[in-house]
């Protein structure tokens, strides 16, 4: 029993790993060393990539039935998320909705995150994570919604 149990477990393990087997995934590009001045603002660009041959619902999508793409994002306190601004969807239609124009985001992609530093924090450093919650979809379905983490550092200087 215990054999025929590992070569079931080993057969799955395998056909998941299978040659062409491609899982929906976005990645966040390295975010550069950001300095922002005391109780300044800066607008920090976050470049994501969906992989190819994935798409990903935008920020708005046409139908409330489909998944929003969002960020969300804590700084410590008092480093402060003044703003998140999404990037406008692409209208694209597909076999699986051939009638139906999708609001999506594929390769790549920027949000732009406006952050307030403290008046008195000068020489602090702080670090904002999240993370990117999507639902992503081929030319033929949709994939269980999945996260990316978020994370980089700010500098008040």
């Amino acid at each position: 029993m215990k054999i025929a149990l590992c070569v079931l477990l080993l057969a799955a393990s395998l056909a998941a790993q299978a040659p062409g087997t491609v899982q929906p995934s976005v990645e966040l590009a390295p975010v550069g060393n950001l300095h922002i001045q005391p109780g300044g603002t800066k607008r920090v660009e976050l470049d994501f990539r969906v992989k190819v041959p994935f798409h990903i619902n935008s920020n708005k999508p046409h139908s409330n039935l489909l998944i929003p793409t969002t960020l969300k994002l804590v700084a410590p306190n008092p480093m402060e998320i003044a703003g998140i601004e999404y990037p406008p969807g692409e209208d694209q239609t597909f076999p699986f909705s051939p009638n139906e124009k999708l609001s999506v985001y594929s390769g790549d992609f920027t949000i732009y995150v406006s952050l307030k530093a403290p008046t008195a924090a000068k020489g602090s450093r702080f670090h904002v994570g999240g993370e990117l919650y999507f639902q992503a979809c081929d030319k033929n379905a949709c994939y269980p919604p999945k996260r990316t983490l978020v994370d980089f550092d700010v500098r008040v200087q």
